[in-house]
């Protein structure tokens, strides 16, 4: 076995791992000056392969593997500068100080680049821009009706879509332009008929031109954050078919996305139980499960998914166990570049099947809970009475009514 101890300037070993003496390391691997900061960014991110770099040694052991630091490799620490001024890798001590400044700044900046460079850390970006534009475009739909219905107001009960609603107001603008001719390329025909009826009878108040112009100027700038919202959305959907095919498959794009996000990562994420999956985004009712002993969740943001949204209430929690799980195995698929996703779908689907044909109806509700909810509400009732029996001894001792 030989123990071998990783310094910024190179890789020393030793056939014991109790030395005090830097002579008696036999085998040295030194880096040259300028390679050094990509070398030990290489340590911090590919340990692993600096071994197959010294595997002529023979039967290595890296310190940087070990659950205790080696001795050999607390001497060396002790004696690094003097080790270094040896090898001529510094003339003296501010030397020294100023190359490790150097070197640790260098390995900083390449950490953070590699960190910047992860595709998941841009699909959480996408999927919160996303998320952000969703809430601006709901708040100013909601504007837009408020205001377009002092001019035309059975517009905004017949169109329940912001984003037709918004596409109407910022190409037709005036009421009279709802006409079968103008709406046929825009709406379906019934609600073509609809709207040009309900336009001619309409209580709505006559704008000027240019309470119009500013109206459908307004619609106009909602309509173009609509537009990049859906670019964003197919950017979106390449990331995720690039870097989590998987979790695109069995969960969907936003979902998946989602997910990712509150994980912190795709590769937290792969590290992640099920169970732990399963209620990502209910943090608060879970911690309220375990402070209060109130019921415990039985999914997190999965709830949005078609199998779950779907489904009857007793069928819920066992659908959000099964889909954890295949979302537990798809995110370490993606994050090995390994593609299982559709035979997990399918093992997913039926699943699903098997829960709903072995619980079709809901569970009875058994007698000990009848017998508890009763107990409850026979407790409440005599505490109910114990408070109005001490306000009536109070009364009758002060003697008010």
């Amino acid at each position: 076995m030989i123990y071998a101890v990783i310094t910024p300037f190179g890789i020393f070993g030793s056939e014991t791992e109790y030395i005090d003496n830097f002579e008696d390391f036999k085998y040295r691997k030194l880096i040259k000056e300028e390679d050094i900061p990509e070398f030990l960014y290489r340590v911090r991110t590919q340990p692993h392969k600096i071994i197959e770099e010294i595997k002529d040694w023979g039967d290595v052991r890296l310190e940087i593997f070990s659950s205790e630091p080696f001795y050999n490799g607390k001497y060396i620490r002790e004696n690094l500068f003097r080790i270094g001024k040896e090898l001529g890798y510094f003339k003296d001590y501010n030397d020294f100080i100023n190359k490790m400044h150097y070197w640790n700044s260098e390995l900083t900046k390449r950490l953070m680049k590699s960190y910047s460079e992860q595709k998941d850390k841009i699909i959480i970006q996408v999927a919160e821009a996303i998320s952000d534009l969703d809430k601006v475009l709901n708040l100013l739909s909601e504007r837009l009706r408020e205001w377009y219905s002092l001019h035309f107001p059975e517009l905004d009960s017949a169109v329940s879509k912001h984003e037709t609603y918004v596409n109407l107001v910022s190409e037709l603008k005036e009421r009279k332009s709802f006409t079968k001719e103008e709406l046929k390329t825009k709406v379906p025909k019934k609600l073509a008929e609809k709207l040009e009826s309900l336009a001619k009878s309409s209580m709505g108040g006559e704008f000027e031109s240019y309470d119009i112009e500013a109206v459908s100027k307004f619609a106009k700038e909602i309509k173009h954050l609509y537009e990049i919202r859906k670019d964003l959305y197919d950017y979106l959907d390449k990331l995720m078919e690039e870097e989590a095919p998987n979790l695109k498959k069995i969960a969907g794009t936003s979902l998946g996305a989602k997910l990712i996000g509150l994980a912190g990562g795709l590769e937290k994420l792969s590290k992640m139980p099920a169970s732990t999956i399963q209620v990502l985004g209910a943090e608060k009712a879970l911690f309220a499960h375990l402070r209060k002993g109130s019921p415990p969740p039985k999914h997190g943001i999965i709830y949005n998914h078609p199998l779950i949204l779907n489904s009857p209430k007793w069928q819920r929690g066992k659908i959000a166990r099964a889909l954890a799980c295949k979302l537990a195995i798809a995110a370490r698929g993606d994050f090995n570049k390994d593609y299982i996703a559709d035979e997990l779908y399918e093992k997913l689907l039926k699943r699903v099947e098997e829960i709903k044909r072995k619980y079709p109806n809901p569970p009875k509700k058994k007698k000990k809970e009848k017998k508890e909810k009763r107990s409850k509400k026979d407790k409440k009732k005599k505490f109910k009475k114990s408070k109005k029996d001490k306000k009536r001894k109070v009364i009758g001792k002060t003697g008010k009514k």
